[in-house]
C-alpha cells in the first residue's frame, strides 16, 4: 500500500471540528477563575457567598456523572456524530443561562447542565477520533482532546478578567456555536456506518477521510475494519462483556488504572487551587496574570504532545511525565513541610514552589494527561467501546471529585505536604503501573491492538507458530 499518497487532511479537519466541543468545556472550566471573585464583590448583580461559589465551581464536575451515562445510553443509538452534536446541547444552553442568571441557584442549574454536556463529549470524542484516525496519526489526533481543553481554558481565562460578566458568557457561547456551524460537515464513524450494516455509506465516509487512496487500500482498510466490527458484534455489547474475555478485562484495568494515576498525581486539586498556591511566594506578576501565564503554556505543552505521541509512543511519554511529575510534586511537598512543619524562612525561595507547581501541570499536560483520554479509544472493541469509555470517564469525575475535596481535608488536618506526599507517590506508582501493564500502541491498527490484548500470552508461549494461529483466529472472525 502506498501510505504516503494517502491525503490525511479531512482526519485533521474532522478531529479538529470534533474537538470543539472539548474547547467548550475548557471555557467552561475556566469560566470560574475570572468569573466568581467578581460575583462575590459587593457590587456584582447576582450577590454569592463563598459556599454558593464552592457549590457553582462543583456542579459542574458533578454534572460529568450523568452526562458520562447518557453518553453510554445514545452512542450506539445515535452514532458518533450526532451523540457529539447532542453533547453540544447542554453545553450551549449552560452559557446562556449563565448569561442571563438572576440568583445563584439558576447557576447551580446553568453548571449542572454544563457538566452534562462535558460528560458527554469527553466519552464520545476518543470514540470518534479513534475510530476516523489511520494508525500513523491516530495519536497525534488524540492528543487534540486534552489540547482544545486547554485552549479553551486559556480563551475564559485571558478574556474574563478584561470584560463584563456577560461579555464573557457571550465570548464563550461562541465555542460551542463554532463547533455547531463546522462539525456537521463531517463523516460518521466508518466503523459505526458497518455496525449498522451500511456499507455504502462507510465506503463512501472512509473515500472522504483517506484523500487520494487507491481502490486497493481502501479495499484493504474497509475488509480489516469489517473483520473488527464482525467480530465485535458477535457479541452483543452488554456492560458485562467488558469483563468477559482477556483483552476487555486488561483494556478495563489500563484505561481505570491511568485514571487512578492521572487525578491522584492531584491535577483536580493542584488546578483548582493554583492560583491560592501561587501567592505562597513572590510572583512578581498579579495571580490573574500569572494563570493566564500558565494556561498559556500548558496550551504550548499539548501542543508538544501533539508532535511527540507518534514519535516517541505512548509507553515512554507516560512514564516519563509520571516521573517527573512525581519530581516536581515532591519539591513543592518538601518546601510546605520546610515552611510549615519546621517553621523554616522561605521568604526568597518562592520560586522554588512557582517552578514545581508549574512544571508539574506543564509535564501533565505534555503526556500523562492527553494520553489517559486519547488511549480510550483505541483500547476497547467497537462493541463495548461507549460502555467502556463512559466507564472510565465516570471513575475519573469520582476520583476528580474526592481528590479535591480531600485535598482541603488533608491540608487541613495533616498539612498541605501531606497532600503533595500523596500526589507524588501516586506518580512513581504509576511509573511501575504503566511499565508492567501498558501496552505500546503507536503504529498499530485497531484489529492489531485487540490481537494484542486478547492473544499475547498466547505469542509469549507459541512465538512464530502462535503468531501463525492469531492471525488465522483474526481472519475468521
Amino acid at each position: 500500500m502506498e501510505q504516503s499518497r494517502v491525503k490525511r487532511w479531512p482526519q485533521y479537519l474532522a478531529a479538529i471540528t470534533a474537538t470543539l466541543s472539548l474547547a467548550a468545556t475548557g471555557s467552561h472550566i475556566g469560566w470560574t477563575s475570572p468569573t466568581l471573585p467578581i460575583l462575590k464583590s459587593s457590587d456584582s448583580h447576582v450577590p454569592i457567598t463563598s459556599d454558593d461559589a464552592s457549590w457553582i465551581a462543583s456542579f459542574y464536575l458533578l454534572g460529568t456523572i450523568p452526562g458520562c451515562i447518557v453518553a453510554a445510553l445514545i452512542v450506539d443509538r445515535l452514532g458518533r456524530k450526532m451523540s457529539l452534536l447532542v453533547g453540544g446541547i447542554p453545553l450551549s444552553l449552560s452559557f446562556i443561562l449563565i448569561i442571563i442568571a438572576w440568583n445563584p441557584y439558576v447557576l447551580y442549574a446553568a453548571r449542572g447542565i454544563g457538566g452534562i454536556g462535558q460528560g458527554i463529549a469527553y466519552v464520545i470524542c476518543p470514540m470518534y477520533i479513534g475510530e476516523i484516525a489511520d494508525k500513523e496519526i491516530r495519536g497525534t489526533l488524540g492528543s487534540f482532546i486534552k489540547l482544545m481543553v486547554t485552549f479553551g481554558e486559556l480563551y475564559a481565562h485571558a478574556i474574563g478578567p478584561f470584560v463584563s460578566y456577560q461579555l464573557l458568557g457571550y465570548s464563550c457561547l461562541l465555542i460551542p456555536l463554532v463547533f455547531f456551524m463546522s462539525f456537521p460537515w463531517m463523516p460518521e464513524s466508518p466503523y459505526y456506518l458497518l455496525m449498522k450494516n451500511r456499507q455504502k455509506n462507510a465506503w463512501t465516509n472512509l473515500k472522504r477521510l483517506k484523500r487520494c487512496a487507491s481502490q486497493n487500500q481502501l479495499e484493504t482498510d474497509m475488509e480489516q475494519m469489517q473483520k473488527i466490527v464482525v467480530r465485535d458484534l458477535s457479541d452483543r455489547g452488554r456492560f458485562w462483556d467488558l469483563f468477559s474475555t482477556p483483552g476487555n478485562r486488561r483494556a478495563v484495568i489500563i484505561s481505570i488504572g491511568l485514571q487512578f494515576v492521572l487525578q491522584f498525581s492531584g491535577i483536580a486539586a493542584v488546578e483548582s487551587y493554583t492560583q491560592e498556591i501561587l501567592e505562597e511566594g513572590d510572583a512578581g506578576l498579579p495571580a490573574s496574570n500569572s494563570v493566564i501565564l500558565l494556561s498559556a503554556l500548558q496550551l504550548i505543552a499539548g501542543l508538544g504532545a501533539v508532535v511527540l505521541v507518534d514519535k516517541l509512543g505512548r509507553r515512554p511519554l507516560l512514564i516519563t511525565t509520571s516521573f517527573l511529575a512525581g519530581v516536581a510534586l515532591t519539591i513543592a511537598g518538601v518546601f510546605y513541610l520546610v515552611k510549615c512543619q519546621f517553621g523554616v524562612d522561605t521568604l526568597g525561595y518562592g520560586w522554588l514552589l512557582h517552578s514545581s507547581v508549574i512544571f508539574y501541570e506543564l509535564i501533565i499536560a505534555l503526556g500523562l494527561n492527553p494520553l489517559s483520554y486519547m488511549m480510550l479509544g483505541e483500547l476497547f472493541p467497537t462493541n463495548v467501546k461507549g460502555a467502556a469509555v463512559s466507564l472510565a470517564n465516570l471513575v475519573s469525575s469520582l476520583l476528580a471529585f474526592i481528590v479535591s475535596k480531600m485535598y482541603q481535608v488533608i491540608s487541613d488536618n495533616l498539612g498541605v505536604y501531606a497532600a503533595f506526599g500523596w500526589f507524588a507517590t501516586s506518580c512513581y506508582i504509576g511509573v511501575f503501573f504503566i511499565a508492567l501493564i501498558v501496552p505500546e500502541t503507536k503504529g498499530k491498527s485497531l484489529l492489531e491492538i485487540q490481537e494484542e490484548l486478547n492473544y499475547k500470552e498466547i505469542k509469549k508461549k507459541s512465538g512464530a507458530k502462535g503468531e501463525q494461529q492469531i492471525q488465522q483466529i483474526s481472519t475468521i472472525a
